[in-house]
């Protein structure tokens, strides 16, 4: 119960903790798979959070076996370092480049005081060959080179020191110049190959996570153009559905093998008199007029594709029987993933009656054009014969007989006048 009491306030207290630290670091708030600056930066404000409860695993024996080994300038050193640490890093008005290199100037001069007056029994080695490693990952790469040349340069004023016994380091009491050359030199070593894998394991991390990111920002395309399609699909569909079922004309979708009706709009159920459930056991013959072969649907699929859109004139019956004249335009459409015909017609019964009418006017003025030209010439050419015979006559006077012809051939006369002008009647009757 104790334990449990211990950990909630230590761990309100390490969230707070960290969150000031995280602030107090903020870098790059840009977050993307593809920054790796957000990265570098995030790296450095976790060594920032750890640095302080941790460094005092360090701190503590260090500071303390300095003053009773006689190495004041070492206890120090390490809390002048520690101090300047945290100040600097957790001071959000300057820059936080700025600040990441102050840190590790601070650990480079630690890393060279603990060399000088401990020599390469202390921990200055393992400060230079992490510092390489931690340069390598919070900055960019050209900086990884300059700490191995930083850990040279430092190796470098050692094997002066030790060369001209500038100082009573242990260093000169260590080491000859040609031992530490030796020894240095595999410090130089592991400094440049630590920072070689370390810039090429991150290299090939940046690449493999920007081809992710760009390829999550392709698919992240790809979906919201497949949404938009969908959405004009969804949209176009609407508009179809509209178009099919409130069209005034009637409108139907064929099996283009069985030419079975699939779908039927309103109109054609008011024009036809079946219901949907009727047309849905039907097929187009079932709504010609017996005889009748439409050449529309004589053709395979492959023709259909090739004529795309064609109209014919048929007669239809309706479900009581009466036939009427439609004019229907077929074209081939998808439907539910097959090929379909969509068949929309126009009802061209009064066009067609009209048509037939004018037919009949035109063949009832052909008869009496035919009357006209032959009929009527016959008693007319009789009548005119008997005329000049009358005219002929030597005492002047027609026979009996002369006469009743001219009376037959009159009648005859009159009467296709009379069917001239009954027709003629007829015609403006209609």
């Amino acid at each position: 119960m104790n334990e449990k009491l211990l950990v909630g306030p230590l761990s309100k207290l390490w969230q707070k903790y960290s969150a000031f630290v995280e602030n107090a670091t903020k870098g790059n708030t840009e977050v993307g798979s593809e920054n790796i600056i957000y990265w570098r930066d995030k790296l450095f404000t976790l060594f920032i959070t750890w640095l302080l409860p941790v460094c005092l695993i360090a701190l503590i024996p260090g500071v303390t076996m300095g003053i009773i080994k006689g190495y004041p300038v070492i206890s120090v050193v390490d809390l002048a370092s520690a101090f300047s640490i945290f100040t600097i890093a957790l001071s959000p008005p300057i820059n936080l480049f700025v600040r990441k290199v102050f840190v590790v100037a601070i650990l480079y001069c630690l890393a060279a005081v603990l060399m000088v007056f401990l020599g390469v029994l202390g921990p200055a080695f393992i400060y230079l060959l992490t510092l390489s490693v931690f340069i390598t990952l919070t900055f960019p790469k050209k900086y990884a080179y300059y700490s191995v040349a930083a850990n040279l340069l430092i190796c470098v004023g050692c094997g002066i020191l030790i060369y001209f016994k500038l100082f009573n380091s242990p260093l000169v009491r260590q080491f000859d110049l040609g031992i530490w050359i030796a020894v240095s030199s595999n410090l130089i070593f592991l400094s440049l190959v630590c920072v070689v894998l370390i810039c090429y394991l991150i290299k090939g991390l940046e690449d493999t996570v920007l081809k992710e990111f760009r390829l999550k920002n392709q698919l992240l395309v790809e979906s919201k153009e497949r949404l938009r399609n969908n959405l004009l699909l969804k949209e176009s569909e609407g508009h179809y559905k509209s178009l099919f079922f409130l069209s005034p004309s009637p409108m139907w979708v064929l099996d283009s093998e069985t030419f079975r009706f699939l779908q039927v709009n309103e109109a054609a159920v008011k024009t036809y008199g079946y219901s949907n459930s009727d047309f849905s056991t039907m097929s187009v013959d079932d709504i010609k007029t017996e005889g009748q072969i439409v050449d529309a649907f004589a053709a395979k699929h492959d023709h259909h594709l090739q004529e795309p859109s064609r109209a014919k004139i048929f007669q239809h019956k309706r479900k009581n029987g009466e036939v009427f004249y439609v004019e229907v335009r077929f074209n081939s459409i998808p439907f539910k993933g097959k090929i379909a015909i969509l068949g929309i017609a126009r009802d061209m019964t009064e066009e067609m009656n009209y048509i037939k009418a004018i037919e009949d006017q035109n063949n009832k003025l052909h008869d009496i054009a035919y009357i006209q030209s032959h009929v009527v010439r016959a008693p007319l050419a009789r009548i005119i014969g008997l005329v000049n015979l009358i005219k002929g006559c030597t005492d002047g006077k027609p026979t009996a007989e002369m006469l009743e012809y001219l009376e037959h051939s009159a009648n005859e006369f009159d009467e296709v006048i009379q069917n001239i002008m009954s027709k003629t009647e007829q015609i403006f009757i209609e």
